[in-house]
């Protein structure tokens, strides 16, 4: 439930704290004062679009933030568990804080318990926590998705109907692919049989790892053989072989070095190096030596690396890739070629689990049916008992089921069925679908009675019922007020209201007031007593002019509604 709410900077409100109770609460207040205000202010915690124009004008940012208290068994709070956002529970309740940002610049934030996350994210926990009916929402009982979904949860289908969602995407996914790969069928083998060919001419040149690369490194030695001998027979004579080289150059100086050694201990360092440096001299020029000797002409292993490279040269060309790049290209062609054999199994395989996706959703479609038609009668019933109750004493409900007639379009991710509420609110009048004849204020009472049928099983621990009374008086608001207090002992029912008789039944009562300052504009709300409220049933039952007499009945209604 939604124990408290702060507001700060948003529309007419400057900066607003309210609690709340179990139970129901009306909340009432003279029209434009800003009770819709609160709900908008809600939607932002339960993830609606930030609109800026919510904004207080002159101010740069405005922020919402409500605390709650759940379950620890709810689904919110397992929402909240697997998104890693839960907060220690306390004792048989689970604290939980959503706030929410807006800025002048566009820019909207959201925390869960002090953990930011994006604004839409909040829709995954709104959905848990707080359940709004108002008339825009009252306009979705006239889809027949809306209606077939509270059928569902009126026979508690979920578990079914998921299980049909899931079939569907399945079925859908498979016929696709079945359509691409009858598609591509001819093609495929076409392309097959192009790459058999292909594979064939590459087996038998049969490119071996890196090897143009290595080739082309010996080519070039072998192609600049006579320059790399003279380069290597140069050097050898100028570190060790000829006169003044640098091997005996060295000696001599290490030589003249350790003459003189024991007048400079400093020269012993010096002279080490020398020495070492005649080793590594000797053993490069052996080195060099060696090389020089293995360094023959070889004029055949030329000829055999220009007509390979040539080969490789020719086979890559014919396939339009680089040679360097040829290992690549041959391993695609041989992935493509594996994966078109592969796709022949794959049909087989699809076609066989399409056929059992699609005999597992008939099979469960006609039980879903079958209870869907089970439970339309007893909704019927019900709900004509109750809107008879709400102020249509002559009403009428029937829940009609069809099912289309092409079997491609029956497999709808809800099932088979499709489903029309039709109502009548006066005798004599044949029931029609309720987007054709329905008006606000029934559409108002069916939807109150929805929820209060459905109420049991709701998970949701908070409904906002925002002028539901829309199109009522007298009589049946007092009816009306009688269903929301009744829904409010199990569950927070927060309710807008402009009747005196639906206020009178609530548990308590808040009122929205309107304060104009001599600059600004600025709403509050505040909680009443008993007596503030028999004086806001007065003003609501006799306008401005509140009277002993007024009073007077506004405590017989409160009395009598209690």
């Amino acid at each position: 439930m939604l124990t408290s709410l702060s507001i700060r900077q948003i529309a007419l409100i400057d900066q607003l704290e309210i609690d709340f109770a179990t139970g129901m609460t009306a909340l009432t207040g003279e029209t434009g004062a800003g009770k819709s205000i609160l709900i908008d202010a809600i939607g932002l915690l339960l993830g609606d679009r930030a609109n800026m124009n919510l904004l207080r004008a002159g101010c740069d940012q405005g922020e919402v933030s409500g605390e709650f208290r759940l379950p620890v068994d709810s689904p919110a709070a397992r929402w909240l568990a697997e998104q890693e956002l839960g907060d220690e529970p306390e004792g048989d309740s689970l604290p939980l804080i959503v706030r929410r940002l807006l800025s002048r610049d566009g820019r909207s934030k959201a925390w869960i318990n002090g953990r930011p996350l994006p604004g839409q994210a909040l829709k995954g926990i709104g959905r848990h926590l707080i359940d709004i009916h108002g008339q825009h929402q009252n306009q979705r009982l006239m889809q027949g998705k809306t209606q077939l979904a509270l059928l569902d949860h009126f026979c508690d289908l979920k578990g079914e109907v998921d299980e049909l969602g899931r079939l569907a995407r399945e079925i859908h996914t498979d016929e696709q692919q079945l359509a691409e790969y009858r598609a591509e069928q001819a093609s495929r083998a076409d392309r097959l049989a192009f790459l058999d060919f292909q594979l064939e001419e590459i087996e038998r040149v049969d490119p071996q790892p890196d090897e143009f690369n290595q080739l082309h490194a010996e080519l070039k030695r072998l192609t600049r053989l006579d320059e790399w001998r003279q380069v290597l027979a140069d050097q050898m004579a100028a570190l060790f072989d000829e006169d003044g080289n640098a091997h005996d150059r060295i000696g001599a100086a290490e030589q003249a070095l350790s003459r003189i050694a024991d007048l400079d201990e400093a020269l012993g360092p010096v002279i080490e190096t020398l020495q070492s440096a005649e080793i590594q001299i000797a053993e490069a020029v052996d080195t060099l030596r060696g090389r020089l000797e293995s360094a023959e002409a070889d004029p055949e292993r030329l000829a055999t690396v220009e007509q390979r490279l040539d080969t490789l040269h020719e086979l890559a060309r014919k396939h339009r890739v680089a040679p360097e790049a040829f290992e690549q290209h041959a391993q695609d062609l041989r992935e493509e070629h594996e994966r078109l054999k592969r796709a022949g199994g794959s049909l087989d395989e699809t076609e066989t689990r399409l056929a059992r996706n699609r005999a597992d959703y008939d099979r469960l479609a006609a039980e879903v049916s079958k209870k869907r038609a089970s439970g339309a009668s007893k909704l019927a019933t019900r709900l004509k008992a109750s809107i008879r109750e709400l102020g249509m004493p002559n009403g009428e409900f029937e829940v009609r089921l069809s099912q289309p007639e092409t079997l491609a379009s029956r497999r709808g991710d809800r099932g088979i069925d499709d489903v029309v509420f039709q109502i009548s609110a006066n005798r004599g009048q044949p029931v029609a679908p309720l987007d054709q004849i329905a008006s606000g204020g029934e559409l108002s009472r069916v939807s109150l009675a929805l929820k209060t049928l459905t109420a049991g099983d709701d998970p949701v621990g908070t409904f906002i019922f925002d002028e539901v009374d829309t199109g009522i008086g007298g009589a049946t608001a007092a009816i009306v007020g009688a269903h929301l207090r009744a829904l409010g002992e199990s569950r927070q029912v927060l309710c807008v209201t402009h009747l005196p008789q639906v206020a009178a039944h609530g548990h308590h009562q808040a009122r929205i007031e309107k304060e104009e300052l001599s600059d600004a504009t600025r709403t509050w709300v505040r909680s009443l007593d008993t007596d503030q409220r028999i004086d806001e049933l007065a003003r609501m039952l006799g306008g401005r002019a509140v009277t002993d007499q007024t009073r007077a009945h506004a405590r017989e209604l409160l009395d009598s509604s209690v």
